[in-house]
């Protein structure tokens, strides 16, 4: 009897601590065999949407340089690793006999502008001896004239209109000699100058092929391979040194098909690494390839970014966040789904008029934080199950609890 009471007595302790400890609900449920359950109703939200993708770095511009001649190396300025600009020297192949070249050019160039100014000199003399002969014919058609007239006359002995008429021929032949004299110093100036632009473009065409011999950097960047020394024999099929400019460099990803109308130039990009795992590094999309790869059925683009730290190596493997800005969608929070073992199929449970209800194949979109997108299988403002849900199966009483934790998040 004194077991028994002691019994009764310890039950009506517990029972009795139980109805101080937890809340009404929960006792009830306990009465009833109902689960408690804490909820939550799907609601619209405002998210940020993102597509998370995987991407190669790649150099903004890599060039292997060649040589455009034959020849012997004579200097390389350049080592792995160096920094050049634009237009840097990089290596001089050896051309002395093309400098010898140059000056035997330039003394023809220079005999070719003597020529011109001689020639030049025997058209003003040319041009001075016709004016000279056409003064001397002006005069002598003026005296023939005269005679002509005194002839008519009989005034003049004809003897001495025959010499009037005489000097009048030889003025003729004169004016006719100071042109031909004047036609062929002209001649001379045309052959002159032509000699002096044939020597010219010589020496012009001279100075392409030697500058030729001066190896320059067609690229700002950095010298990231060098495969030849100085003193090699070098041609144009072997290449000198490669040049890399990582000023900017460019993330080549892959968008599926289904998603190619959300992306577009200038579409902020984050960019991480393995290599610096706390290191977030900020581009936009630049270049967006206009056909799709027919193989994979996705459309490559570009992410343009400059690295200030110059942590970033062409190469890395780098993961990709594109921020396509913020839209209105259905959303429930991660901790109601489920999911079907070994498959990708989620499911949730529902509370209605306190009996759970289990929806099957529930469509997922995008998701932020602890919320994600409910394309299909709920509806506004149902009530879903977030804790308890492992106790339930279809057409399990329930009683909605809702207890908070700190922070405000239910639990």
């Amino acid at each position: 009897m004194y077991m028994f009471m002691k019994r009764v007595s310890m039950f009506t302790f517990v029972f009795l601590f139980a109805l101080n400890f937890f809340p009404a609900g929960l006792c009830t449920a306990l009465a009833q065999d109902a689960v408690p359950v804490s909820t939550v109703k799907v609601r619209v939200h405002s998210l940020e949407t993102e597509l998370d993708l995987k991407g190669e770095i790649r150099a903004f511009a890599e060039i292997t340089v060649y040589s455009k001649v034959n020849g012997v190396i004579e200097k390389l300025l350049v080592e792995k690793a160096d920094m050049v600009k634009r237009g840097d020297v990089i290596a001089i192949v050896e051309h002395r006999s093309e400098l010898a070249q140059r000056k035997e050019l330039l003394a023809v160039v220079e005999s070719a502008k003597v020529a011109i100014r001689q020639a030049e000199s025997a058209v003003r003399v040319a041009e001075a001896s016709l004016s000279q002969a056409e003064a001397q014919l002006e005069n002598a058609i003026l005296e023939k004239t005269r005679a002509e007239n005194l002839v008519k006359d009989k005034s003049m002995p004809r003897q001495r209109y025959d010499a009037v008429i005489a000097q009048y021929k030889v003025a003729m032949a004169g004016k006719e000699l100071a042109e031909a004299n004047l036609t062929s110093a002209k001649e001379a100036v045309f052959q002159s100058k032509a000699g002096f632009a044939r020597a010219t473009a010589a020496l012009e065409q001279l100075d392409v092929r030697i500058a030729d011999f001066t190896i320059r950097a067609p690229i700002s960047g950095v010298i990231s391979a060098r495969f030849v020394d100085e003193g090699a024999m070098d041609n144009p099929q072997l290449p000198i040194v490669s040049i890399t400019n990582m000023e900017t460099l460019k993330i080549f990803s892959q968008v599926p098909e289904a998603d190619v109308a959300r992306i577009r130039t200038g579409t902020r990009a984050t960019i991480s690494v393995d290599a610096y795992p706390h290191e977030k590094f900020k581009g936009n999309v630049a270049i967006i390839n206009p056909k799709l790869d027919s193989k994979t059925r996705t459309l490559e683009f570009e992410i343009h970014l400059k690295d200030k730290k110059a942590l970033l190596k062409p190469g890395m493997f780098a993961r990709v966040i594109l921020h396509l800005g913020r839209r209105k969608v259905l959303a429930a929070p991660k901790d109601c789904l489920l999911r079907l073992p070994g498959t990708g199929v989620y499911y949730a449970f529902v509370v209605e008029n306190g009996i759970a209800k289990k929806r099957p194949d529930i469509k997922l979109g995008i998701s932020k934080g602890d919320l994600v997108e409910v394309i299909s299988g709920l509806t506004e403002g149902e009530e879903v199950v977030v804790v308890g849900h492992g106790l339930l199966k279809t057409g399990t009483p329930v009683v909605i609890t809702n207890y908070k934790k700190k922070g405000g998040k239910v639990q």
